[in-house]
C-alpha cells in the first residue's frame, strides 16, 4: 500500500502573516462547532503549522485534508480571499498520483500539475497558470511528465522549484509524530461531549466475503456505534456447534488497533445451550472497555480514524468438518446491552448459501480464473 497524505502550502507575504493564517483556520473550525483545546490529549482533531523560512507557511490535520473541492472552497478560498495569498495544496494518493493545486483569488487564478495517475482524478497541469509563482514552468511540465517508483518522489524536484525547503511538500502528522519537521507547532480542538449517555450498539467493521478456512486463522472485527461500556462477550453459533463438528483455537481479542503490536486477550469458549434451544460455543470478557462511537461532526478522515482505533477484533482458527464451515456465524454481544450486538455469517448478506457460493464464484472468476479461491458446491453443506 502507498503514501497517502495532504497538506497546503501558504505563500507569506506583508498581507498574509502565520499569525493571520492560524487565526482564519480558528475562525473556520471554530463555525464548525469546534472549540480550542489546550491539553493535545483531549483534542478530537489537531491542525499543524510549519514555516521552514519566511516564504511558505506549511498547513496540515490529522482530521481533513485538502484533496477534495469541498476542502479547498472551506479552507484554502477564505485564506487565499481574505489574506490575498497563493494557496497552494499538495496531495498524494497510494503513491500513484501527486497532484498540487494553486488557488490565487486575487487574480482569478487555479492551476493544476499532476504526477501519475489515480481514479477519479481527471486534472491535467496548466503550466501557464504556474509561471508567475513557479522559478521555470518548462521545468515543472518535465517533472509531471517522469516516471517514478513512487510519486512523491517528483517532490523533490518540485520543491525548488516552488521555493520550499526540502520535504516541506511532504508536511504531513505522520512524519511530524517522527520528528522529520522539528518545530512545527500544533492547535488542538474538540467537539462538544454528548450529554446524554447511550447503550453501546456493535456494527460489524469492513465484514469479510471470504468463508473461513478449515486450520488457518480468521479475522472478524467490530465497531461501536453507541456509548462506552464495559463487558464483551463472544459466541459462534451454527450447526456444526451441537456434536461438536467444528471448534476453534487459538481465539482471541484484538483491540487498539493504532497500537503495534496490538494488545490481545485470550479467551477461553465453553460450550452452553442457548435460551432459544440451539447449542453455541462461549466466551465472556466482563472487563472488556468498549470504547464509545466517535463523535457526531467530526470530519469523515478523523471519523473513519478514530473508527478504525476504536474498533475491536477476533482473531481463531477453526478445525474440524470443512462441509460446515459455511455455518460458522461469530456474535459480538455488549454485556451492558444485549440487544446491541452485531453478528457476522459469511452468506446472510445473499439470503442463501447458494447464492453466496454462485456471487463468490462469479466475482472470483474474473480475477482468477480456476484458481483456489473458488468453491466447490459438492463440498460444501448449502440449503438443501
Amino acid at each position: 500500500m502507498g503514501f497517502f497524505f495532504s497538506n497546503m502550502q501558504i505563500r507569506l507575504t506583508e498581507t498574509c502573516s502565520a499569525e493571520a493564517v492560524t487565526e482564519i483556520m480558528t475562525e473556520l473550525l471554530l463555525s464548525q462547532g469546534f472549540h480550542r483545546i489546550e491539553k493535545a490529549e483531549d483534542a478530537d482533531i489537531s491542525v499543524f503549522f510549519y514555516a521552514e523560512n519566511d516564504g511558505w507557511l506549511s498547513v496540515c490535520s490529522d482530521g481533513f485534508g485538502f484533496e477534495t473541492e469541498e476542502a479547498v472552497q472551506r479552507y484554502c478560498g477564505p485564506i487565499s480571499q481574505r489574506l490575498t495569498a497563493n494557496v497552494v495544496t499538495v496531495s498524494c494518493f497510494d503513491s500513484d498520483c501527486l497532484l498540487l493545486h494553486r488557488l490565487d483569488s486575487s487574480k482569478g487564478i487555479e492551476a493544476w500539475a499532476k504526477v501519475g495517475r489515480y481514479p477519479g482524478i481527471k486534472q491535467r497541469t496548466t503550466p501557464a497558470k504556474w509561471k508567475d509563482l513557479v522559478a521555470d514552468a518548462d521545468q515543472l511540465v518535465a517533472v509531471c511528465k517522469a516516471d517514478y517508483v513512487v510519486a512523491e518522489d517528483a517532490l523533490e524536484k518540485l520543491e525548488p522549484l516552488l521555493a520550499l525547503a526540502p520535504e516541506q511538500g511532504r508536511f504531513c502528522p505522520e512524519l511530524i509524530a517522527e520528528g522529520l519537521f522539528d518545530g512545527a507547532k500544533s492547535l488542538g480542538f474538540a467537539l462538544p461531549k454528548s450529554e446524554k449517555p447511550e447503550p453501546p450498539a456493535l456494527r460489524l467493521m469492513m465484514p469479510s466475503l471470504m468463508p473461513c478456512e478449515i486450520g488457518k486463522e480468521c479475522f472478524i472485527s467490530a465497531i461501536n456505534a453507541g456509548g462506552k461500556s464495559y463487558g464483551l462477550a463472544i459466541a459462534f453459533s451454527g450447526s456444526y456447534v451441537e456434536n461438536d463438528e467444528i471448534q476453534f483455537q487459538d481465539v482471541q481479542l484484538e483491540y487498539a488497533f493504532d497500537r503495534h503490536p496490538r494488545p490481545t486477550l485470550p479467551l477461553k469458549l465453553e460450550k452452553r445451550q442457548a435460551q432459544d434451544g440451539q447449542w453455541i460455543y462461549y466466551a465472556e470478557a466482563p472487563q472488556f472497555q468498549i470504547p464509545p462511537a466517535p463523535k457526531e461532526g467530526l470530519p469523515m478522515r478523523k471519523a473513519m480514524d478514530e473508527g478504525f482505533r476504536r474498533a475491536v477484533g477476533l482473531r481463531f482458527t477453526p478445525e474440524g468438518n470443512g462441509r460446515k464451515r459455511l455455518d460458522v456465524t461469530v456474535h459480538f454481544i455488549p454485556l451492558r446491552n444485549p440487544a446491541g450486538q452485531c453478528a457476522w455469517c459469511v452468506w446472510r448478506f445473499f439470503g442463501s448459501k447458494r447464492a453466496f457460493v454462485q456471487h463468490h464464484n462469479e466475482t472470483w472468476s474474473a480475477f482468477q480464473p480456476g484458481g483456489a479461491a473458488l468453491l466447490n458446491e459438492k463440498e460444501l453443506d448449502l440449503d438443501d
